[in-house]
């Protein structure tokens, strides 16, 4: 029997995946919203922790209940993700610690723990990117990507450090997909707008910008056949790309200072 972890299980990416794979894997499954255990409930091999993984308890609880059934994980994905969206002069120090948090020191947190287990199997781990997380920096999109930048460094090291250990390490970068944090950009949006003093203007055609990249947003669904491919291929890629923007990718190419002269034509 084969063992999989994977956090952010209740999200929509996560979902398809794990509908994918649930028959070659005993399933572990965790998630901060307990829905997970409703939309889980007819899986025959699992086991559903609800909690933040932020919190040293919640990891904790969740590794003591994995060593009471497997001494292995063959394989640690990872889903979980929040974004924020705002200036960098008026977004709360707060809001920024907590989505690092999530995004990235949760994730470390777990591999840790995970190491002991994935050294027996040589299994493998999956880090959750984003297109974002290897192009420009866009302005008040800063938190979301300077988290998946911060993922991709960190996958790129474990990577080097675990090849002797024969446990692979691999990233996915995923552009615009129907999901939940997708769904929420407009909202966020709208709350900004009321609270912001010195960037309404330009943070109204960031709106814009955003609800049109989102239109090209595919269904979850497509993006499993990648997920597969990353989980079972004896010689995974080291970076999969997935429904990147063109757009973006012709704008990163550009040298830096006509990116910025690009994007202040745009936002002034």
């Amino acid at each position: 029997m084969k063992y999989a972890l994977i956090t952010g299980a209740n999200g929509g990416l996560a979902h398809n995946i794990i509908t994918a794979i649930k028959d070659d894997f005993f399933l572990i499954l965790t998630d901060i919203n307990e829905a997970i255990t409703e939309t889980y409930k007819d899986l025959p091999q699992k086991l559903i922790v609800v909690g933040d993984l932020t919190k040293k308890e919640t990891l904790n609880s969740l590794f003591d209940q994995i060593k009471n059934i497997t001494k292995t994980l063959d394989l640690v994905m990872h889903f979980a993700g929040i974004l924020e969206i705002g200036p960098l002069m008026e977004v709360k120090v707060e809001a920024f610690e907590n989505l690092m948090q999530v995004n990235l020191f949760a994730v470390y947190s777990v591999n840790q723990k995970a190491f002991p287990f994935l050294k027996k199997s040589k299994g493998r781990i999956i880090h959750l990117s984003s297109e974002y997380g290897a192009l420009l920096a866009l302005p008040f999109h800063s938190f979301y990507t300077i988290s998946k930048r911060s993922i991709e460094v960190y996958n790129d090291s474990l990577r080097r450090e675990l090849k002797s250990f024969g446990i692979k390490v691999i990233k996915i970068r995923p552009g615009a997909f129907k999901t939940e944090m997708q769904a929420n950009v407009t909202s966020k949006f709208e709350k900004i707008l009321l609270y912001t003093k010195d960037f309404k203007r330009p943070l109204t055609k960031m709106q814009r910008m955003m609800l049109t990249e989102l239109e090209r947003a595919k269904d979850p669904r497509k993006i499993t056949k990648t997920f597969k491919k990353a989980i079972y291929d004896k010689r995974p890629k080291i970076t999969y790309k997935v429904n990147n923007s063109f757009k973006m990718k012709v704008l990163n190419a550009m040298p830096v200072k006509v990116q910025d002269y690009l994007l202040g034509l745009f936002f002034n």
